[in-house]
């Protein structure tokens, strides 16, 4: 609708323009976002800032965000939510209803934005990631653009000195993901939402890539 477009757009360049003053945001990769079409965005989630971030380091296209039923009741962020038409999904099973409205979305070439890992880490590195993006991307068979957020966990402690904490945003080449045949179904959407992973923790401080180090390091050895 319209209306809820002039909405996101006035809600990113808020965005946009809060956390560059409050932030030095250093953005690579900007080119790599197609400029139409249907789009998985897939990004790591270490803090609650990533999600404003990644819109920050984008450059503007409207996005469906997948954010988690907690916030449903949690005003004033279900309504800001709610607003920019984010779909809500329940924690620990497979919300269906969520799926079939992702898949919506990508079908009328919409653009979905989720972190795989689910919910945001514990430990301050990533973690693996759920089989849920990879169901999407196959399903639909729609590109995922991979990108990496570093140096949100220290936001908070430089703006405590009244300091200017370092954002660093990375954007990599969207890339498709081979379709899923045969038995064992779910384990080969474990493995492809693994690729998504490792592509997104190359993009990130190795400190921050967690369970994915050794396996980004295995290929970049090999690179």
């Amino acid at each position: 609708m319209w209306y809820r477009r002039i909405w996101y757009r006035s809600v990113w360049g808020f965005a946009k323009v809060v956390f560059s003053v409050l932030c030095r945001v250093e953005t690579h990769g900007q080119a790599n976002v197609p400029e139409k079409g249907p789009l998985i965005i897939a990004s790591n989630h270490l803090h609650f800032f990533d999600p404003p971030l990644v819109v920050v380091g984008l450059p503007f296209r409207e996005i469906t965000v997948l954010a988690a039923e907690k916030w449903q009741e949690t005003w004033p962020i279900n309504w800001l939510l709610k607003s920019m038409g984010a779909i809500f999904v329940r924690r620990g099973e497979v919300d269906r209803e969520a799926l079939s409205q992702c898949v919506a979305v990508l079908n009328r070439g919409g653009i979905i934005g989720l972190a795989p890992e689910g919910t945001r880490s514990p430990t301050g590195t990533m973690q693996r990631g759920k089989p849920g993006i990879a169901y999407l991307a196959v399903k639909t068979n729609v590109p995922v653009l991979p990108l990496g957020v570093s140096g949100q966990t220290e936001i908070l402690r430089a703006w405590k000195r009244l300091r200017r904490p370092h954002v660093v945003v990375r954007i990599g080449q969207p890339f498709t993901l081979q379709p899923v045949n045969g038995r064992r179904k779910g384990e080969q959407l474990q493995a492809r939402s693994d690729e998504v992973m490792q592509r997104i923790a190359a993009l990130v401080r190795q400190e921050l890539r967690g369970v994915y180090t050794d396996s980004v390091r295995e290929v970049e050895s090999q690179a």
